[in-house]
């Protein structure tokens, strides 16, 4: 049983769902620039969300219509993410007291959920997948609530309408698709920002990495019930259902996994590690929400629904473990501050889907 084996088996996957067919860049729809953006990117902060506004909403509405094809060199790019991380994840859970002795693999899938999935491949050991999508929403949205708050750098780079677009533009993507289209890139981070950024995607992923691992860690995987969900972007998925209780039971697994990498920081790194790693924990149950919620609005299915429990239940749950086991009296409040920017910024978002709506392209 090896890595190896189960990174083939990831492979043959993406290859037998075609995922891996059509990814030239050259051969992307009509409409679309080199790399697969709507329009190519922002180049300046003053750009973002500066065109008219039909144009904005065409470009909404063109995701849903004609989402782009897999990017061979963007799949790419998220699985070295994946590699990057998941041996710190079972490093991390060794220094909790956790002997990951099944192989495990994160593997970069369109699953189209907010939860990694998984795939016990029989005699190789557990394949993880990770929706690509998950990966781009939760790195668009950190861009953009960073540049949008007055918190990481004054005055901000975003005014409040063009977060607003920004972040429809990124919930739309991934809504829409297929676990294929990034939204439109922003510029380049600057000053404390590009850091901040980077360390909160870099927990945000540990964590769903580190959630899939907790059911490994606990034997959850032993005598679960298959789910098979035909509604993901690639057709039907297997997967495996282990029940509420011990989805809260791998959300604090994974809290513990993340929280050893505080060990060793002196109080004032803690004071700033410690609510950047919690926030990060956090954002990803936040999305959850929100999108959940967004997609009932909208009448989308959502792959796997019903899995776990709703977010809200986990991130009450979560926060109650956290706030047992955090070491510094601020550590949550950072999670507090993504929260609300959020639940205003959804106001926004509903309106620019709204007028999408009425777009016809």
């Amino acid at each position: 049983m090896t890595v190896e084996e189960l990174r083939a088996r990831h492979g043959e996957l993406l290859r037998d769902r075609r995922v891996v067919d059509h990814l030239d860049p050259a051969r992307a729809p009509a409409g679309r620039a080199a790399g697969g953006h709507p329009a190519g990117r922002y180049h300046t902060w003053t750009q973002v969300a500066c065109e008219p506004v039909r144009t904005r909403l065409v470009r909404l509405a063109d995701v849903r219509d004609r989402p782009a094809a897999y990017r061979r060199d963007h799949l790419h790019d998220l699985q070295r993410t994946l590699d990057a991380l998941q041996p710190e994840v079972l490093h991390l859970a060794r220094a909790a007291g956790w002997a990951v002795a099944t192989p495990v693999l994160a593997g970069v899938f369109p699953t189209g959920t907010l939860d990694g999935l998984s795939v016990p491949v029989p005699g190789r050991g557990v394949l993880v997948l990770v929706n690509s999508g998950l990966l781009d929403l939760v790195a668009a949205v950190l861009k953009i609530m960073t540049c949008a708050l007055p918190n990481y750098g004054t005055p901000p780079l975003l005014t409040s309408e063009q977060a607003s677009y920004a972040l429809a533009e990124a919930v739309n993507a991934y809504l829409y698709g297929n676990g294929a289209v990034e939204a439109r890139p922003l510029p380049e981070l600057s000053g404390q920002r590009p850091a901040l950024v980077g360390l909160m995607l870099r927990r945000a992923t540990q964590f769903v990495i580190a959630h899939e691992v907790g059911h490994v860690l606990a034997g959850h995987l032993v005598g679960a019930r298959r789910w098979t969900d035909p509604h993901t972007p690639v057709g039907a998925l297997d997967a495996q259902s282990v029940g509420w209780s011990r989805e809260h039971e791998a959300d604090r697994i994974a809290a513990m996994i993340m929280l050893r990498s505080l060990d060793g920081l002196a109080p004032r790194e803690l004071d700033v590690h410690e609510p950047c790693l919690v926030g990060a924990v956090l954002l990803v149950l936040f999305l959850h929400e929100v999108v959940d919620r967004l997609a009932e609005e909208r009448g989308l299915v959502v792959p796997f629904a019903g899995s776990h429990p709703p977010p809200v239940r986990r991130i009450q749950s979560l926060v109650e473990h956290l706030a047992d086991q955090a070491r510094t009296p601020r550590a949550l409040d950072l999670a507090a501050d993504v929260a609300t920017w959020l639940e205003d910024q959804l106001g926004g978002v509903r309106e620019w889907f709204r007028l999408a709506d009425e777009v016809r392209i």
